[in-house]
């Protein structure tokens, strides 16, 4: 038969593992480089691609009238 104190020793254990549990995976977070990259990386990727359409769209608004049929019109395959 299970006596209280053995119980409330398992509980404690059990609170013990899961705050070394929440620890390790603090500590995982903060020593992975790549976690903390990912979002500097990805909101700069984010801007620089926004700003390459923007320049494309602009170019071509400037130079669509100057270009030859051949060059802004794409290739037709033959079928």
């Amino acid at each position: 038969m299970l006596r209280w104190s053995d119980i409330a020793v398992q509980q404690e254990r059990y609170r013990d593992l899961l705050r070394e549990a929440e620890t390790e995976r603090l500590l995982r977070t903060a020593k992975d480089p790549t976690q903390s990259n990912h979002r500097f990386y990805g909101r700069a990727l984010t801007w620089l691609g926004q700003r390459l359409v923007a320049w494309g769209l602009s170019l071509q608004k400037r130079f669509d009238t100057a270009a030859p049929a051949s060059v802004s019109q794409p290739a037709r395959l033959p079928c």
